[in-house]
């Protein structure tokens, strides 16, 4: 069986991972806890794992792809376990997907808007305050 730290640097050499992911990782291999844990003490104190950076890179790359604060929080949560970050509601993330889906629609399917942008994890406050500035414009 490969060392540990080897099969960490192995798992790590193929991609970023947070210090939740890469114990689950080496721990589906079948490697002890007390292994596990000053190993990855020593990787957090060497820079090889960056749980806020790698954080706020997978933020960003959610909010690309359009989602609103409650579900970055709860894919961040499933992926790195419980951090401290902030998430601001993007009023821009929220209006570009109204206005590449749903804008020669929205009068008769607002209620479809709504809920789609609620899966999304965007406020209702903020969908309804873009809702009122387009239905002005």
């Amino acid at each position: 069986m490969q060392s540990i730290k080897a099969k960490a640097f192995s798992l790590l050499a193929k991609k970023a991972y947070f210090s939740k992911e890469l114990d689950r990782k080496l721990r589906e291999k079948g490697y002890p806890e007390k292994e596990i844990l000053p190993l990855l003490k020593e990787l957090k104190a060497q820079g090889w794992l960056n749980d806020e950076d790698l954080a706020s890179r997978y933020i960003e790359r959610l909010k690309a792809k359009g989602y609103g604060p409650r579900v970055i929080a709860l894919k961040l949560r499933e992926k790195a376990g419980p951090m401290e970050v902030s998430i601001e509601e993007s009023k821009d993330a929220a209006l570009a997907l109204i206005e590449k889906k749903y804008r020669r629609d929205l009068p008769e399917k607002k209620e479809k808007v709504i809920a789609a942008l609620m899966r999304r994890g965007f406020s209702y406050e903020l969908i309804k305050n873009l809702l009122e500035n387009i239905r002005k414009e």
